[in-house]
């Protein structure tokens, strides 16, 4: 028998002083890029949560938060949305919408203490003083919930949490811009509130290849469970290896029904 500290693979388990760097360094790239979650997706007790697909970052051109990726995915969430509004999924936005001297916004971005936070190279009128959601994937207005957050997260002093409880959600799907800052940032804050994660592969948008590919890993290995749209459409539909057996067996009643 081949010796596990060696080889890199998994033989039975290990035991107190077995776990060579080899071994773990293996361990950890394999979750990296194949990990999954094992909890299911039951579409009666999740919501989607579109992050801060507004137009300082969805407008092609218009300022320096625009990010191209981002304009590209709106065909991919618009289906989503429809998927999730046929399916009575709770909708949330989020955006941003600060008071004109911008006095309740995080520091950082007022003081424009990091190089993300300047905009030393724009001549426009202030942004992000009003909700501009792109009118592509517009809220409905009095159904829809529209979370205005003064920070990167989306629960970051804000109703987020009470809107979820109240809602009876214990599953969140994320999707939107920026896959390491805002989208991330309310992944991980999701998780520590114990809810069940779910990243959207190709509907969470940055502006490097690199630094999503990156995000997507961590995610991954400790915080969501990261699926393609169609994959996560398939399994709110309670179809595919995603789909929670209570969502399997409503959708089989609704087929023997019709």
């Amino acid at each position: 028998m081949k010796d596990a500290t060696t080889e890199h693979t998994i033989i039975g388990k290990l035991r107190p002083g077995e776990f060579s760097e080899g071994y773990l360094a293996e361990k950890a790239r394999k979750e990296y890029e194949n990990g999954t979650a094992s909890f299911k997706i039951d579409a009666s007790k999740s919501a989607l949560i579109i992050v801060d697909m507004i137009e300082e970052f969805t407008k092609p051109r218009y300022c320096p938060c625009w990010v191209p990726e981002a304009t590209k995915q709106i065909p991919k969430i618009q289906e989503l949305i429809s998927t999730c509004r046929k399916l009575n999924v709770p909708l949330i936005y989020t955006c941003y919408a600060f008071h004109p001297t911008f006095v309740d916004m995080n520091p950082y971005f007022r003081n424009g203490w990091t190089p993300l936070d300047r905009f030393d190279d724009f001549d426009g009128p202030p942004l992000c003083t009003k909700e501009s959601i792109d009118p592509a994937i517009k809220p409905q207005y009095g159904k829809d919930i529209i979370i205005e957050k003064p920070s990167y997260g989306a629960f970051t002093n804000t109703t987020l949490d009470y809107v979820l409880k109240n809602l009876g959600v214990d599953t969140v799907i994320i999707c939107g811009t920026m896959t390491n800052y805002c989208c991330g940032t309310t992944a991980r804050d999701a998780h520590a509130r114990g809810y069940k994660v779910v990243f959207g592969l190709d509907i969470n948008s940055t502006d490097d290849p690199a630094i999503q590919e990156a995000e997507l890993k961590t995610l991954r290995r400790g915080f969501a469970l990261v699926l393609t749209k169609d994959e996560i459409i398939e399994a709110l539909g309670g179809a595919g290896k995603y789909a929670a057996q209570s969502q399997k067996d409503a959708s089989r009643e609704v087929m023997l029904v019709s």
